[in-house]
């Protein structure tokens, strides 16, 4: 009797797709950044270039110009990693961001691509826009799919220290033109974040995407000595996942590390390295 082999790479796709509920295509709440990422990917109130992916009504408060190049290898298996830039300029009008992630390998890969803009209503409130090119390279036969796609958010800060953010992806349930079963998720989130002294900043986020369960975050930032970073975070998520995170600022560099963990598949690392311009 022949038994069946499977490589490695194909062992460790089975074993996810039984651990993991049922995937969507190019989901849209990637934690990027490994800022976001220590603290459980709370994103929607934190104003930085990645915004861009997360909530475009925060690159409204971003002071100078920013670029950030990103890593993250989940579970240790390099054909699930995730490559990223970012990137937030202010303009006369508001804040403009340009961000791209990739994910997968040479015969399936997936692609994000998109230019955002955030604008500020006065001191306290803010929205910002994204279009957003979706791809995704399937092996030879299959055909490559491809779908813009908008999203969006709002950002307010009713009180000193104190925000809550919105934000909305695929707000009217859009799928790949080439394939109707091929789903891109909607997703929203709602977070609010406060300062509660100087050095410390705590965050929650609950996001619903469509048909799945919803997912609470919660993070938490302490700068502590001067430019160093501490943070932590946990997520309800269906498979629990904590995650802990270091940051140091150097001048106008700033490193960013983090790790989070998944009760039966593991850890992820991941690593950001930005750039600031003046004013950030």
């Amino acid at each position: 009797m022949h038994m069946l082999r499977l490589n490695p790479v194909t062992l460790c796709c089975f074993t996810i797709l039984h651990f993991l509920p049922r995937p969507s295509a190019l989901s849209s709440n990637n934690p990027v950044s490994a800022r976001h990422a220590g603290m459980a990917g709370t994103v929607t109130v934190i104003p930085d270039a990645w915004s861009g992916f997360h909530n475009q009504a925060a690159l409204a408060f971003m002071s100078g110009p920013s670029l950030s190049i990103h890593y993250e290898n989940h579970f240790l298996i390099p054909e699930n990693s995730i490559k990223a830039v970012a990137a937030g300029f202010p303009v006369p009008k508001g804040t403009l961001g340009l961000n791209y992630s990739l994910s997968g390998y040479a015969k399936y890969f997936e692609s994000r691509a998109g230019l955002a803009f955030g604008k500020a209503f006065g001191d306290h409130f803010s929205a910002g826009i994204q279009i957003n090119h979706l791809m995704i390279h399937q092996p030879a036969g299959f055909g490559e799919l491809h779908a813009v796609v908008p999203e969006g958010g709002m950002l307010a800060q009713p009180m000193e220290g104190l925000f809550i953010g919105f934000h909305i992806f695929n707000p009217v349930q859009q799928h790949f033109p080439q394939c109707h079963d091929q789903i891109i998720p909607s997703v929203m989130q709602v977070g609010i974040g406060y300062r509660l002294i100087e050095n410390v900043f705590l965050s929650i986020e609950a996001e619903k995407e469509m048909k799945e369960k919803q997912v609470i975050r919660a993070g938490f930032e302490y700068e502590m000595v001067r430019n160093f970073f501490l943070r932590l975070g946990v997520s309800t998520a269906e498979i629990s996942r904590y995650a802990v995170g270091l940051g140091y600022k150097a001048k106008r560099i700033i490193f960013d590390f983090a790790i989070s963990d998944h009760r039966w598949l593991g850890l992820t690392p991941y690593v950001t390295v930005t750039y600031c311009g003046d004013g950030e």
